[in-house]
């Protein structure tokens, strides 16, 4: 599965070259955000199944991309909002509950990152119980290398201090008993950005990976994959998976909630 800010599927051949990039990386389950498309709805576009969360006026938006291999497992879709939607997918061992987020950006008030962050509390406990619970996107947060966190987000960050979106995100995985896998994972610098700004120069590494930390050591691997291009200024974060999803070839109707 993966996470990747698509920057806008309103753009001509967009949601073609995401479906391209998307089967040549192999992708069954993709978040995505910043989607732009108004309204709420689920849709077949060939090969994927599309569920998508957005208002009449947002420029935001998020959702999953589903392949027609896993289309058979989608148990339930929720569309909270433009930020937030979660999607339940049925596996062997136990039913995942994936929650695809984009936060607000670091200049955002604090009342407008209250409110996401409580938004996105209510999505968390809301989920079944017994669901592994994997929360994936934009969080527009910087991690650090804070030595007191390190059971939390690991050392493995290209930030040396978290920003202020950082500290929220930390302060959600702990109270959640969650941890930062994609800060968790050796590789070189190049594999760890997740944003790259049009001057070449400046990178950041803030799309990230929550996973509950009793299942933690189920996340294998998690790297930002360069090659992959939708013309965003993101790039797609991959994340390697030990449980295998539950391959059911007749699909059955999705539940949508809303």
């Amino acid at each position: 599965m993966t996470t990747w800010n698509v920057l806008s599927l309103n753009r001509a051949g967009s949601l073609r070259k995401l479906k391209e990039e998307l089967t040549k990386y192999r992708i069954g389950i993709a978040a995505i955000q910043e989607i732009r498309w108004p309204g709420t709805e689920i849709m077949d576009k060939g090969d994927f199944t599309i569920l998508y969360s957005g208002s009449m006026k947002s420029t935001l938006g998020t959702g999953f991309v589903v392949s027609k291999e896993y289309k058979g497992s989608i148990m339930e879709f929720k569309p909270i909002n433009d930020r937030i939607c979660s999607l339940r997918i049925r596996a062997r061992l136990f039913n995942i509950t994936l929650i695809c987020v984009h936060a607000p950006t670091e200049e955002t008030n604090e009342e407008v990152k209250d409110r996401f962050y409580e938004e996105l509390k209510n999505v968390y406990y809301g989920a079944a119980g017994h669901d592994m619970k994997m929360i994936l996107g934009d969080m527009n947060a910087k991690i650090g290398r804070e030595k007191m966190c390190k059971p939390v987000i690991g050392q493995e960050s290209i930030h040396m201090e978290s920003n202020n979106n950082g500290e929220r995100l930390i302060d959600f995985a702990v109270s959640r008993s969650m941890i930062v896998s994609s800060t968790y994972f050796p590789h070189k610098r190049i594999h760890k950005m997740t944003w790259g700004c049009p001057d070449g120069i400046t990178f950041n590494q803030t799309d990230h990976v929550l996973t509950d930390r009793r299942h933690g050591s189920d996340v294998k691997d998690i790297r930002s994959c360069r090659g992959a291009d939708c013309d965003s200024d993101h790039f797609v974060v991959r994340v390697k998976y030990k449980q295998r999803i539950a391959n059911i070839q007749k699909a059955k109707g999705v539940r949508q909630k809303k």
